[in-house]
């Protein structure tokens, strides 16, 4: 039986609608903290990657990177591929967090001359929090819901991204 496309687009937009909203992905920041959706992302990204390049050797850096020793070009590009964000704005949030002391670089103990970029304790301490509160976020929603309806509800999630292309849980994007 044919589906028809028009009506499904304006299913999938008055869900993204509800959706956002119910949850709050358009406020300002995430989860009441410091931090937009997008840099709560990059933290997430950064602390559940096992290493990230943040300089090499010969790389060029602009001005400000050479003034706070941070070239976080080759780290932005990857974190902006996988997160389909403009690596540009990457690297403008990795200034930020780095700026807050939640980001480091330190000498790659592989390679002396290159950098990995991590989270630092209070980088750590950040996210952990940031996810708590996403976490409580996300049970106050589901609390009203019955054993049967929470089941329903995690079945239809599942079925959604199979559908959508998501086959297997990545574990990725457990902020929002």
């Amino acid at each position: 039986m044919p589906t028809d496309r028009n009506a499904l687009v304006s299913d999938l937009r008055r869900f993204n609608r509800f959706y956002t909203g119910l949850i709050g992905l358009l406020d300002e920041t995430l989860t009441h903290s410091a931090h937009t959706l997008a840099e709560a992302r990059v933290l997430f990204e950064l602390g559940h990657r096992t290493r990230v390049i943040a300089t090499y050797p010969g790389g060029k850096a602009g001005f400000l990177a050479r003034a706070f020793q941070l070239d976080f070009a080759p780290a932005a590009s990857e974190i902006a591929r996988d997160l389909e964000l403009d690596p540009a704005y990457v690297t403008r949030i990795l200034r930020k967090l780095s700026a807050a002391g939640l980001i480091e670089t330190r000498a790659d103990p592989d390679t002396l001359p290159r950098r990995v970029l991590s989270l630092t304790a209070h980088g750590r301490d950040a996210l952990a929090a940031l996810q708590s509160a996403a976490d409580r976020d996300l049970i106050r929603l589901t609390e009203g819901l019955g054993d049967e309806e929470a089941a329903e509800l995690s079945d239809v999630l599942a079925r959604v991204r199979r559908l959508l292309g998501g086959a297997t849980d990545s574990g990725r994007g457990e902020i929002a």
